[in-house]
């Protein structure tokens, strides 16, 4: 360690060159980090040496972020090593493109093609940086300065871009994914940061013009790679945790259409394995960014939206029980738009009510309420006012009858009281009503003009039928998707 704080350089070079040896052998590695953590002159040392950019100086630079490395992989050392002064800023450095600093700051985000026109692998610093940020990121303390440091945030965005000739280009070497990916989960590690230091990280994060637009081009072109589609997708996930994240995402084009692709998407090279995972985040992300957002003034996104979420869960059968679980993540949403005085919309939520509730439990329905604000018992009642005002189905809203019988439904094979509810308030007296006033207008799920398309499997006359039984209190076969409360803890994520 005296040869590495000497002012010679060949002793500088000897002493990184035996430092990381120790440092790396799974034998001496423990009692060597120990002593380099409590010498505040060698860590003062090692974090200097990550600025030196001479080509004589590279191996030092080199070991030194090696040794590091070594000492933020224990989590509960990550404080310590962050709260080395000056670290952050060197690591910094490590980070710096391949241009310089001038051309760097014109805010074009560079590529990692760029780097294949360099004498030199500047990714090797780059990889050893993210290396340690990752580590860092781990601890709460950390993510807060990774986040002050000035300049940092922009250099790791600049690694998650990966355009079209990177991800589906021949000439694309695995270190240039393997960039794109630790920049990534840096940024899902800073993203996903509870406290008010999480919300001001995605403050930040979503300040960064491009971020959105990467992640984007991800979704688009990254079938190859589909961990830097996950990873994308759960750092949008956590932006939608905001406000002002959904409302960026939401306006930057094509990325909830990209969402469904992925969602919707059937069969991929790598196996269903990892194509589900991929998908539960599409799906988690979905019902957030559709859903949750009380800016994004698109009616039509919010309408396709919730429709296309209720198709999934109708049309998909019970193989996809984990996926479309997700939905349930809406559940708080879909419940406070059904009070809206805009019809379709009050329509298509309604459906999806109907069918978020067959994914969950008693206990968790119950939960909903609570959080929501609402009781069973004034949602019962809206509905039976729906239907009175519904006498006969609509073109506008042909459907909305065939979803409150749905939904009322699942209430009642959700609790008991819930029948005595509907019964109070003459549930019985509209089903009859209902039965009576049947048109073919309620038995297609969509249009083109006059004529219907995709008929409903159950008939209309057969689903009020069910509630007329329930309401009698008969038993009546449940769906197989739907959760009952036995079974609840063994789907929880």
């Amino acid at each position: 360690m005296d040869l590495l704080t000497s002012n010679v350089f060949e002793d500088q070079l000897n002493g990184a060159r035996i430092l990381r040896k120790f440092a790396t052998n799974e034998n001496f590695s423990d009692t060597t980090l120990q002593k380099v953590g409590i010498a505040t002159s060698v860590m003062a040392r090692l974090v200097e040496m990550l600025n030196w950019k001479e080509v004589e100086e590279e191996e030092i630079r080199q070991s030194a972020a090696e040794i590091l490395l070594k000492l933020a992989g224990p989590r509960h050392k990550a404080p310590q090593v962050a709260g080395i002064p000056g670290l952050m800023e060197s690591i910094s450095s490590l980070l710096l493109d391949s241009r310089d600093s001038a051309a760097a700051s014109d805010g074009i985000p560079m590529t990692m093609m760029d780097f294949q026109l360099e004498p030199c692998d500047l990714l090797e610093f780059v990889n050893l940086g993210l290396r340690i940020l990752k580590k860092l990121s781990r601890d709460h303390g950390s993510c807060g300065k990774i986040g002050s440091t000035r300049g940092l945030l922009p250099k790791i965005f600049n690694f998650t871009y990966a355009d079209e000739r990177l991800l589906k280009g021949e000439r694309t070497t695995p270190t240039q994914i393997l960039t794109v990916k630790r920049s990534l989960q840096v940024l899902k590690m800073l993203a996903s940061t509870g406290g008010t230091t999480g919300k001001q990280l995605r403050k930040e994060i979503s300040k960064v013009v491009f971020i959105i637009s990467n992640i984007r081009g991800m979704l688009q072109h990254g079938e190859k790679y589909l961990m830097l589609q996950f990873l994308g997708i759960k750092i949008l996930h956590s932006l939608a945790l905001e406000e002002n994240g959904r409302e960026l995402i939401g306006c930057t084009g094509n990325v909830i259409k990209e969402l469904f692709n992925i969602y919707l998407k059937q069969e991929v090279p790598a196996g269903p394995e990892h194509l589900n995972r991929v998908k539960v985040a599409a799906g988690e992300a979905l019902s957030m960014l559709t859903l949750a957002s009380t800016r994004l003034e698109d009616r039509v996104l919010r309408l396709s939206a919730a429709r296309i979420l209720r198709n999934l869960c109708t049309y998909s059968g019970g193989g996809f029980f984990y996926q479309l679980r997700d939905v349930v993540a809406a559940a708080q949403i879909v419940l406070k738009e059904i009070t809206t005085e805009d019809k379709k919309l009050q329509e298509v939520m309604v459906g999806l009510a109907a069918q978020v509730f067959k994914f969950m439990a008693s206990q968790e329905s119950s939960a909903v309420f609570e959080r929501v604000g609402i009781q069973e018992a004034e949602l019962a009642r809206m509905l039976v006012q729906i239907l009175k005002f519904h006498q006969y189905p609509l073109v506008t809203c042909p459907n909305m009858r065939r979803y409150v019988v749905e939904l009322a439904i699942c209430l009642m094979r959700d609790k008991d009281k819930n029948i005595q509810h509907f019964k109070d308030l003459g549930m019985e007296k509209e089903l009859e009503h209902v039965i009576q006033t049947t048109s073919q207008l309620e038995s297609f799920d969509t249009f083109s003009d006059s004529v219907g398309l995709s008929q409903h499997s159950t008939p209309i006359h057969s689903l009020v039928k069910t509630a007329m039984e329930l309401l009698a209190g008969k038993e009546v076969a449940v769906e197989n998707h739907h959760i009952s409360s036995t079974s609840y803890a063994r789907y929880q994520p």
